[in-house]
């Protein structure tokens, strides 16, 4: 029996230099009899957690789900160097850079312009179980609220108006200054990309109370969906557009924002009794930001409250919106049915609820719809470099197809990646490959005969790559004479034959014996 010891000179100036590579020349006669075989002993190198740097050179990825190249979006991942640890952080960067980077024109009257209305970016497959990074984005329908997915209060009614839905408060009183009592809140959250909840106010009246506490209707989103309306209170509404009445003849608009009121706003709502060119309210999830809006005179071209001078709001009226956070939409009234009536509830609830609403609501009004997604588009996803996409495992900086749209019911598109997610094999898959010496080993991976002399599972996460065969066990060389052997060139590398880095002088210790010795 032979023992070899293989030893690597580290060299960091070089990028081979680095590398588990071992490449010994041997100055005396190394011979292998007949039918040898070979075995690893021991190895022992440190390793350095393979780290990735994102910055300016590779962040962007761009992106698009339509057939007009204006609506490409892009946004940049999170500056930051990632490591095998920092997985988490890196898809999260990737979802919340995806759904923040989605919008709603509202300026056009071409609809696949609009085609980001309930848009929601996920990223699975970022798991040991699963190692195939798979983006993908659904739609939520836009949908009346039903009363099977609200918590709501005793005397809100939900009544038919045609093809609408009128909500109101069956009692004809007016109600406690402050109360909220009367209020629905919805048991699913809205679209976390682009997602919006709606309404139109269909009829409005001062009670006899001229107080903004005492009058109108509002229009939110809360973070929580086991609040009872008993139970609400201003406070728990986050975002919110109050349309109330403290003069007999002038409606106004107010802001709720994280529960404090702010108004009136100079914008004056544009009323008449039941009158379907009355304005519709919505509080939207758009760009990564809040968007509080108001459409007049029938026009798909909202007016923006945010900045609103007569508000008043921080930050002049830029609301970031909190990435993935499940906003709920709320409604509350003031007033009974003399005094408020509204029409139309709806809202782009969130692919991922696990218990949509079952059919899309189909309002008369025209405000700003949700466009059919029979047409088919691109669905295109562009990495800045191959290395960032080589990492995420894609094999290509582009990914996806020119003609692959939604078509018929579909909602949504996948990108599933061609390769496992690199961090994903930094740790516990490794083997050792003789480059020069044939070995009778067989590896399913790469469906064919491999020169792989072992496959280690080990965490080598603290850097530390010390490991020992209890049992050795030997690989036939088949070979029918004897070699003379002068250099041997051995590998140690991640499962999937990717290269292993080290940051010092490493070592790797192998057996040869003849057959049956």
């Amino acid at each position: 029996m032979k023992l070899v010891r293989l030893f690597k000179d580290y060299d960091g100036t070089t990028t081979i230099g680095k590398e588990a590579n071992f490449n010994n020349n041997f100055q005396a006669e190394l011979v292998l009899a007949p039918q040898s075989q070979v075995a690893l002993l021991n190895v022992a190198i440190d390793t350095i957690n393979p780290a990735f740097t994102v910055d300016i050179n590779n962040s962007t990825i761009n992106w698009g789900i339509t057939d007009e190249d204006e609506e490409y979006r892009d946004f940049q991942i999170a500056s930051g160097i990632y490591t095998s640890n920092d997985t988490e952080a890196l898809v999260n960067s990737l979802r919340n850079g995806f759904n923040s980077s989605t919008g709603f024109l509202n300026t056009s009257t071409n609809p696949l312009l609009d085609y980001y209305l309930g848009v929601e970016w996920d990223i699975t497959g970022a798991d040991p179980s699963d190692p195939q990074l798979q983006i993908e984005y659904n739609i939520g329908n836009l949908y009346w609220i039903e009363p099977s997915k609200l918590s709501q209060g005793t005397s809100v009614t939900r009544q038919a108006d045609g093809s609408n839905f009128s909500f109101f408060v069956s009692s004809p009183d007016d109600y406690a200054s402050g109360s909220f009592a009367q209020s629905m809140i919805s048991k699913n959250w809205i679209s976390r990309g682009c997602g919006c909840v709606r309404s139109q106010i269909m009829k409005i009246a001062a009670n006899g109370t001229l107080d903004v506490n005492s009058n109108g209707f509002i229009l939110g989103l809360t973070t929580s969906s086991i609040v009872q309306p008993s139970g609400l209170s201003l406070t728990d509404i986050k975002y919110g557009i109050h349309y109330t009445i403290t003069d007999a003849q002038a409606p106004e608009y107010y802001v709720i924002l994280n529960g404090v009121r702010y108004g009136p706003a100079t914008l004056t709502p544009t009323y008449l009794l039941d009158s379907a060119a009355n304005d519709v309210q919505e509080v939207m999830i758009k760009d990564g930001k809040i968007i509080f809006n108001i459409y007049q005179d029938v026009s798909i071209i909202p007016q923006e409250l945010n900045a609103d001078g007569g508000l008043g709001l921080p930050a002049g009226g830029v609301v970031n919106y909190t990435a993935g956070e499940k906003l709920y939409p709320v409604s509350v009234f003031h007033s009974g049915f003399d005094y408020m009536e509204i029409r139309n509830i709806i809202a782009t609830e969130s692919p991922g609820n696990a218990n949509p609403s079952p059919t899309p609501a189909n309002p008369t009004f025209s405000h700003a719809q949700q466009p059919n997604r029979a047409e088919t588009g691109e669905n295109i996803i562009e990495f800045q470099t191959t290395e960032i996409a080589d990492y995420l495992g894609f094999d290509s900086v582009e990914q996806g197809t020119f003609d692959s749209g939604p078509g018929g019911t579909d909602r949504g598109f996948n990108w599933v990646a061609q390769k496992k997610f690199n961090p994903l094999y930094f740790n516990d898959d490794f083997l050792v490959e003789l480059r020069n010496i044939a070995l009778d080993s067989y590896d399913g991976l790469k469906e064919q005969r491999k020169n792989v002399l072992s496959f280690i599972s080990k965490d080598d996460s603290n850097g530390q790559f010390n490991y020992e065969v209890n049992t050795p066990i030997f690989i036939d060389l088949n070979n029918k004479k004897e070699l003379l052997v002068r250099n041997i060139e051995a590998n140690l590398l991640y499962g999937d034959y990717s290269k292993l880095a080290i940051q010092s002088d490493a070592s790797m210790t192998l057996l040869i014996k003849e057959k049956g010795e």
